[in-house]
């Protein structure tokens, strides 16, 4: 329907206010995608970000040699929706240059291979476990996991009714308290016992039915993730307005205002919100909402990842004959991941409470300290690295994490909550999928929320 047709039907109290048919709230994949769709039909759109930059999590450091991602780093073969936009945009995706690939290990401050593992004094685990290396030992259990017939499954009642932590869920698996400790050293969360197992069921789900929905390999964006996200951005006519966090969403019962924390205000028949909930929960809204997502919005935890950046004068672990890799329980180290660009660079990948105590650090002298232990770890890299830079995606005022994940007690509300249908404010984004996991299941929700715009237009 014409944006025309729209302003004639509109009571006249509310058209005084509108200034578009939909705002969007939130320049990420699903508020970019939802935005050239609604655009499509002839609706007036305004899309409202409270960064700088369009992209939300998707993001290349560009001011960094090398330019390295931040988030939205790896596209699936079986994300249809996102490798048809990108062929729609010519937006160039590469397999990898190849490496060794594989972890060095660090526990309590020895070195091993993996081979070696199962032999080693400091290897404290149980008998049925001392076989599988740390990094392993999670997925090891979860393969354990009732699977889910269906992906949507996960949103049933009975399925839901399961919700506990995968704490006490893989303590009734006999998980030793070393095993544990192992899984919560790089846990993509925060803990164990804030971890719902429902989420790795959910995740499981979704992944598997990817990958046998087509099996190809895994590739890259050439340039940085946010070369997606840009192109996204240059074919949008709509007004885009930057620098415009929102204060508040008020659904007025025939339009939706929104005012922006400098006071300017906008109006329009729909809003579709596509901020994490993260952020959203520190929105005013006077809307309708059933309880379930207001608990949601309040409750649901995003993962908290910090990076930091190190310039290698050379790339050393192509020469040393040891793995790519580390992975370590020292929580300053993480896991280590080498960046075969130019400059060579190593990032440094911290989850959950390290990244905390990380971010707490002045990043000069954390810097200093990991420099340090990755020497002693890996000798080669002796008087050959340098500080670049430090990343933490909860200390972004617009993510506040790097991507939701379900938390102890939250799934029944976070089903109930993804298959909620608005009537005027409508909400999207990766916390919304129902089917499909990452940039992908951001794109199914904008697509699933413009749909719902569009049937009530």
């Amino acid at each position: 329907m014409s944006a025309s047709l729209i302003a004639c039907t509109a009571p006249r109290r509310t058209w005084s206010k509108t200034t578009a048919d939909v705002i969007v709230i939130g320049a990420g994949l699903a508020g970019l995608h939802a935005t050239w769709q609604l655009e499509q039909t002839g609706l007036k759109v305004i899309l409202l970000e409270g960064n700088s930059r369009t992209g939300g999590r998707l993001y290349t450091l560009d001011n960094l040699p090398g330019a390295p991602d931040a988030g939205g780093v790896q596209i699936g073969a079986a994300y249809k929706r996102f490798n048809t936009i990108a062929d729609r945009l010519d937006v160039e995706r590469y397999l990898p240059e190849s490496g060794r690939g594989g972890y060095l290990y660090n526990v309590r401050g020895q070195n091993f291979l993996k081979d070696e593992w199962p032999s080693l004094p400091q290897n404290r685990l149980a008998d049925g476990e001392k076989g599988t290396s740390p990094d392993a030992l999670f997925f090891s259990y979860m393969r354990k996991l009732p699977t889910l017939e269906t992906t949507a499954d996960w949103m049933s009642p009975e399925i839901t009714a399961g919700d506990v932590s995968l704490a006490s869920w893989l303590k009734a698996q006999g998980a030793s308290d070393e095993a544990m400790r192992f899984m919560n050293a790089n846990l993509n969360g925060r803990t164990l016992e804030e971890m719902s197992m429902l989420h790795m069921q959910r995740t499981l789900s979704m992944f598997g039915a990817a990958r046998k929905a087509n099996p190809g390999p895994t590739r890259f964006i050439r340039g940085g993730s946010q070369r997606m996200t840009d192109a996204m951005t240059n074919t949008l006519n709509s007004d885009i307005i930057l620098n415009a966090p929102v204060s508040a969403i008020e659904d007025e019962g025939d339009g939706v205002e929104v005012t922006l924390v400098d006071g300017r205000k906008y109006g329009a028949r729909h809003v579709i919100c596509t901020a994490p909930f993260s952020t959203v929960r520190n929105m005013k809204i006077e809307a309708a909402l059933p309880l379930a997502m207001r608990n949601t919005i309040r409750r649901l935890p995003y993962t908290k990842a910090s990076f930091v950046f190190l310039r290698a004068s050379d790339a050393f672990w192509k020469e040393d004959g040891l793995p790519e890799y580390i992975w370590s329980d020292d929580p300053l180290i993480g896991r280590v991941f080498t960046l075969n660009s130019d400059p060579p660079l190593l990032k440094i990948w911290v989850n959950g409470p390290a990244a905390e105590a990380l971010d707490s650090m002045d990043p000069q002298r954390a810097a200093a300290e990991i420099i340090t232990r990755i020497e002693k770890i890996r000798p080669s890299a002796k008087g050959k690295l340098s500080y670049l830079d430090m990343f933490s995606w909860q200390k972004e005022p617009f993510a506040r994490g790097i991507y939701h994940h379900i938390g102890t007690g939250v799934g029944a509300a976070l089903a109930s909550t993804v298959q909620h249908q608005g009537e005027r404010l409508h909400f999207a984004g990766e916390h919304m999928t129902q089917n499909w996991p990452g940039m992908e299941g951001a794109l199914e929700t904008a697509e699933r929320a413009t749909s719902r715009v569009l049937a009530l237009a």
